[in-house]
């Protein structure tokens, strides 16, 4: 494993949607982060060659845990491939999936990792299939074309 230089998001800047290092101008690999002036790990950054492959939003707590993941598109800079949200207890409660122009056409929800609630998009419309568990178990599915229901 290649040990990654750490800095502040401060000592970087971005120039035509790449990332460089301040001191030399030069395209920055490593990860950027923010922290509270008590030392909190609130946000984090990881980039290749000036690309941001992904980043982390930090509950704020003793612990150092991850409330948003983000994973970038590495071809594609600064669009999003997935998102990640997770509880306290460290489990995904919500996926959301772009495609490769970061247009979003999938909407996961879990409940102790089991999945609870499914929908496709074609960006802001529902386009697709979307699945729903109830809490006593009941399977509800319904179709959508561009945002509508389709009877």
């Amino acid at each position: 494993m290649v040990s990654q230089e750490t800095i502040g998001i401060k000592e970087t800047y971005i120039d035509n949607n790449l990332i460089y290092k301040s001191v030399n101008n030069k395209l920055f690999t490593g990860i950027a982060q923010k922290k509270r002036k008590n030392g909190h790990l609130v946000y984090e950054e990881e980039y290749k060659n000036g690309i941001i492959l992904s980043s982390n939003l930090y509950y704020n707590g003793k612990e150092k845990r991850v409330s948003n993941k983000i994973i970038y598109n590495p071809n594609k800079p600064l669009v999003l491939l997935k998102e990640h949200k997770y509880n306290l207890e460290g489990e995904v409660f919500e996926t959301i999936t772009y495609n490769d122009d970061g247009i979003k056409i999938l909407v996961e929800q879990f409940e102790r990792e089991k999945l609870t609630y499914s929908c496709q998009y074609l960006g802001k419309k529902k386009n697709g299939i979307e699945y729903c568990l109830n809490k006593n178990g009941a399977k509800t599915q319904i179709e959508y074309r561009n945002g509508k229901k389709v009877k």
